[in-house]
């Protein structure tokens, strides 16, 4: 219970935490709006099912990830150079706890700014928002978000160890928009760039969501963009749990964890 009410205290304070600097607003609030209005414009004239998968999910997904990313990567930097990172590390809640926390937190402002890229297409580009198996569509939206958490638990831990973690935030940011296939499908990308999209969940993700939001759908086709995405979470945690445990061992043997 005790480790329960940390988690939720975490995630309200973090929430309020990251919506009060402005760099984090922008990404929220006005950097949707750029990436559905540059998605219209590459497919203006597509067919609905395109400009629903492409345009709507695209860059919808775009939005959640930027705000998963800077989850991963800017907030354990920053903790590192406010000098409470150590403090963090070593409090009685775990530092596992704390993370998940933060993570959790972005993720639902990810979602957030997610849905406003919906309605400002809805709205303002007269797009048809055709959600043609509600229920399933919710379904695989929360099997992907806890994907996409998963997979940001691993990305801070690689960044906690890290000095240059702002460096590689803005280094794996948008190659994954291209990678994944947010935009595009992944079969234009050359053969050994399509085995990269295959291992990293975030390219499931999108795709899953794009099967169940087919006219007809194909439970074949679902089943196996979910069994992908399950596998791989499941992968990533474990990975995720290693590298927990060799963090927190280097981190108590170098002692440096705070050095900026």
């Amino acid at each position: 219970m005790n480790l329960a009410a940390s988690l939720l205290h975490t995630i309200l304070v973090h929430m309020k935490l990251s919506i009060a600097r402005p760099m984090f607003k922008f990404i929220i609030w006005i950097s949707p709006l750029f990436y559905s209005t540059l998605a219209i414009f590459i497919y203006g004239k597509d067919s609905t099912e395109t400009l629903f998968h492409y345009v709507v999910l695209g860059s919808g997904f775009m939005a959640l990830w930027s705000s998963i990313v800077f989850s991963s990567a800017s907030d354990v930097n920053r903790e590192r150079f406010y000098g409470t990172l150590e403090i963090i590390f070593i409090s009685p809640v775990p530092f596992a706890v704390t993370l998940i926390g933060k993570i959790i937190a972005n993720t639902l402002w990810g979602l957030i700014s997610m849905i406003l890229s919906f309605v400002y297409l809805k709205f303002v580009f007269q797009l048809d928002l055709v959600f043609y198996h509600p229920w399933v569509f919710l379904t695989a939206l929360l099997f992907v978000l806890l994907s996409l958490a998963v997979f940001s638990f691993f990305l801070a831990l690689a960044f906690t160890l890290s000095r240059q973690a702002e460096a590689l935030m803005n280094f794996i940011e948008y190659p994954i928009y291209l990678i994944c296939g947010f935009l595009f499908p992944i079969s234009y990308l050359p053969a050994w760039v399509q085995g990269i999209s295959y291992v990293l969940p975030p390219t499931w993700a999108i795709q899953l969501l794009r099967d169940v939001t087919t006219e007809t759908l194909s439970s074949q086709t679902v089943l196996f963009s979910f069994t992908a995405l399950v596998s791989l979470t499941v992968l990533y945690i474990f990975i995720g749990v290693y590298f927990y445990r060799l963090m927190d061992k280097k981190a108590r043997f170098h002692g440096k964890l705070g050095v900026y």
